[in-house]
């Protein structure tokens, strides 16, 4: 096998929207570039759906990798891990490959265990701080075993590593305080995951005509109500803007929770229901809608893991020309923001500024040239260039561990 051979290890499924958004294009990418030859692609219960763009990928082999089956989740997790990385070292021992990469701070620790037994260097890209993330959406407690093995885990991955690729300088620099050296870290923020998002406006008078918004100014938000998200904050943002707006104000929401649930909080702040549309839209059909729309909401609540994370939904929004009004310590992204007015406006859900920031909002809009100046961030701090001049200071540092590695057409080197 080439020495040019990258183990991609993904926790997300092939059915996933993730899988399609943030690993696709990465495996594309490097091998578009050459950047290596082949990947050898371990994916976690990859489902039984169609498998995409990746079908068209030449140089990847999808290697499947089966959970165990408990009712204790937590044995389940073990059994699941020590079984999918046995084999993966296995086929590592044999096949000597490159590097091993997770993708995420879950696929990191599989990368870790694999690398332990097989002396194959490692690293983690979308490295975050999934364990605080999961506690501060209260899906898991600091006592409990999950969140003390996810966090053991990081921690060996954060000792041992060849690269961690952060999503945001912040939480780069906040490694860097915790005793990561410098030389370790990259920063690559969650790209633009479709050149479609870029020309959804295309279609938006007809989208505009298909969902009755001519003529109204349309804000639209992606995501969940509750967890990290703002629930009843959320419902009192949109009533806000609203009567900032005044009678055009149109809102649109694309969520996975039930359109009755979403209008009874409306309801709760005075929000006219009819003046909201409430949809679970496939992925491949976001681009349109994001077209069609004229601002979009981001409301993330701070909490500690808010430092760390880089919404791709920021995105998809900058790179369909939509301005964002965010909440403030969302990873880099308040930040951009607030020196970028093209990106939006930030405020403080818990205070009285989003008036402010709406109207902010809406002087950005009437400028002439506003879609292709917020695009333009999306290319500027959202470009996969980001990404792969990463995963290639990886595959670098990999290579001099390994020492000169041939290129395909060199052949392997004989002594």
């Amino acid at each position: 096998m080439s020495r040019r051979t990258l183990y991609f290890i993904s926790h997300w499924g092939t059915g996933e929207p993730l899988f399609h958004a943030l690993v696709v294009p990465a495996l594309e990418m490097l091998l578009a570039r050459d950047a290596v030859d082949r990947v050898c692609l371990y994916v976690l219960d990859p489902g039984k759906g169609p498998i995409g763009r990746l079908a068209e990928v030449h140089g990847v082999e999808l290697r499947p990798m089966r959970s165990v089956g408990s009712p204790w989740k937590p044995l389940a997790r073990a059994l699941t891990l020590f079984r999918s990385c046995l084999g993966m070292a296995r086929d590592a021992r044999r096949e000597r490959p490159l590097v091993i990469l997770g993708r995420g701070a879950i696929a990191g620790g599989f990368a870790w265990f694999v690398s332990r037994w097989s002396r194959i260097p490692f690293g983690v890209d979308l490295f975050e701080p999934h364990a605080e993330y999961m506690v501060d959406c209260g899906e898991w407690s600091r006592t409990g075993l999950l969140y003390r093995s996810l966090r053991w885990s990081m921690n060996r991955q954060m000792r041992d590593a060849l690269r961690l690729i952060t999503v945001t300088q912040r939480y780069a620099d906040h490694l860097q305080a915790a005793g990561v050296k410098a030389v370790k870290l990259s920063v690559a923020p969650c790209p633009v995951p479709d050149e479609r998002f870029f020309h959804a406006r295309v279609a938006r008078s007809e989208t505009r005509k298909e969902l009755g918004y001519d003529q109204k100014l349309v804000a639209v938000y992606m995501g969940k109500f509750g967890g990290l998200y703002h629930r009843e904050r959320a419902f009192e943002a949109f009533e806000t803007a609203r009567q900032v707006v005044g009678e055009r104000f149109r809102l649109l929401v694309m969520t996975g929770e039930s359109e009755n649930v979403v209008k009874e909080g409306l309801s709760r702040v005075g929000f006219p229901t009819s003046l909201v549309r409430v949809e679970r839209v496939p992925h491949d059909a976001i681009p349109a809608r994001l077209g069609a729309c004229d601002l979009a909401f981001g409301l993330y609540r701070g909490t500690p893991s808010s430092m760390g994370i880089s919404p791709m939904k920021i995105a998809e929004y900058w790179s369909s020309g939509l301005p964002v009004l965010l909440t403030r310590g969302v990873g880099d992204d308040s930040g951009i923001i607030e020196k970028e007015p093209y990106g939006g406006a930030v405020f403080d859900p818990e205070g009285n500024d989003l008036k402010v920031a709406m109207e902010k909002v809406l002087r950005t809009l009437a400028e002439p040239d506003q879609v292709m100046r917020t695009q333009e961030l999306a290319r500027k701090y959202r470009s996969m260039e980001h990404t792969f001049k990463a995963l290639k200071g990886l595959l670098t540092a990999a290579e001099d561990a390994h020492g000169p590695v041939p290129s395909a057409e060199e052949g392997p080197q004989r002594g």
